[in-house]
């Protein structure tokens, strides 16, 4: 194949910045090249350093590619642990550098071809995937780009070598001790002489078949909200995991998880795990990396576990103040209440009162006797991990009222009458 004929093969999403995966090697080298000839001055690149023994030679070979393409580079060190499980965590790892890289509207340009794709599928499948992970990758999705997707490895290296592009070859890549080079230059090969000389063709086929099929269950899938509080956690509407299927609850329960965990969308049995507890099958479950999944109200919701508590502060009557993620507002009240509320009687709260958290056991009165403060908090709806940091309002020493839920008889105020405040918790406009 020669340049020519590779370049009328290839194409770049539209006006958008580039950062190029520079590695030294042919492929991305040949990337390097298309995004100098595409978009010129739209491309600059950057060399994952991972301290391996060829680090330095493949630097230095990405400092010269994109010399002689005229493209600006950086070299960004990273560290990954030696251990059996290196090859996936150095993935992982390079990915995580080459976001945190990229710029705001910049499309990440790799250099993966029709052999990266059709030993990824394999690999998928070994391991056990379903139609996304089959699907391997796409030539252009979430802000990455892959433009000799179509194209084989010996093409490209036959471009590199015309276009006499300063590349290297890393030894790690005929290491059989990692997965991907087993399947690359045994496995494949082996099939290939055995059982169909079509293989590869047929692995890629077969991935963009569901890669077919997984773009129209994300198209379904992309409108449903997916939201994010102030206290880290994630939340997806349990009716519409539980009314869509297994195949579409299943993803969206992906969605959710690669959301909180990126880039990670969950083991199988975390999936398992969540669709249980949005069916109601269970409670509260914990996953890995200190994460857990529970229904609260109509939402299923990923979290880190309870909120912590906020320090004291001190509440002005008229006023506001911020109280951990909370804004607290203390207002006049002029007419009907249209909502649960908590009202207070200035003149049972003095000039002021102060607002903290409330420890578990801890009473408000009521007219005939006392509940616990936190049973008033799962009456009135607030999230099991919230209720540790729910403020309450302390005036003379003792509860005047669970902000926002119910006020203690002696510091509640009636309707219509001067001085009374309607007290209200919401996220704080910050």
């Amino acid at each position: 194949m020669t340049p020519d004929e590779l370049l009328s093969r290839v194409a770049l999403p539209a006006a958008r910045p580039f950062l190029i995966a520079l590695s030294g090697g042919p492929d991305s080298a040949v990337a390097a090249w298309v995004v100098s000839q595409l978009a010129p001055r739209r491309g600059r690149a950057i060399y994952i350093h991972h301290g391996t023994p060829v680090a330095d030679a493949s630097a230095e070979a990405a400092v010269r590619i994109a010399e002689l393409l005229g493209i600006a580079l950086e070299v960004v060190e990273i560290v990954v642990p030696q251990g059996p499980s290196w090859e996936g965590q150095a993935r992982t790892a390079r990915w995580a550098a080459l976001e945190t890289a990229a710029r705001s509207g910049e499309i990440v340009v790799t250099g993966h071809h029709a052999d990266d794709l059709a030993e990824t599928t394999l690999g998928h499948l070994l391991r056990g995937a379903g139609a996304a992970g089959l699907a391997s990758m796409a030539a252009d999705r979430e802000a990455v780009a892959r433009p000799l997707l179509g194209l084989w490895r010996d093409d490209i290296a036959q471009v590199a070598a015309a276009l006499e592009l300063p590349t290297v070859d890393d030894p790690a890549n005929h290491d059989l001790a990692h997965t991907r080079n087993l399947l690359r230059g045994k496995l494949i090969p082996q099939l290939e002489a055995e059982f169909n000389p079509q293989l590869r063709q047929s692995l890629t086929r077969t991935a963009a078949t569901l890669a077919a099929d997984d773009r129209q269950i994300e198209d379904w899938i992309g409108p449903v909200p997916l939201l994010h509080d102030p206290w880290g956690a994630y939340k997806i509407p349990a009716a519409l995991i539980t009314t869509a299927g297994q195949a579409v609850g299943g993803r969206l329960v992906r969605r959710l998880l690669r959301a909180a965990r990126p880039p990670h969308a969950g083991t199988s049995g975390e999936v398992t795990a969540a669709l249980e507890v949005a069916h109601g099958v269970t409670g509260r479950r914990a996953i890995s990396d200190g994460w857990q999944i529970e229904l609260e109200g109509p939402w299923l919701v990923v979290h880190t576990g309870d909120a912590v508590p906020p320090p004291p502060v001190d509440c002005a009557i008229p006023g506001s103040v911020a109280f951990g993620h909370l804004e607290v507002v203390a207002v006049a009240v002029t007419g009907p209440l249209v909502r649960r509320s908590s009202l207070l009687d200035a003149a049972a709260g003095g000039p002021g009162i102060q607002l903290r958290a409330t420890a578990d056991g801890e009473r408000i009165e009521i007219a005939a006797g006392s509940k616990p403060v936190r049973d008033a908090m799962a009456e009135a709806g607030v999230a099991r991990r919230l209720r540790p940091a729910w403020p309450v309002a302390v005036a003379h020493g003792r509860i005047a009222a669970v902000v926002g839920i119910r006020s203690a008889p002696w510091a509640r105020g009636t309707l219509g009458e001067e001085g009374v405040f309607e007290l209200t918790a919401g996220e704080g406009r910050r």
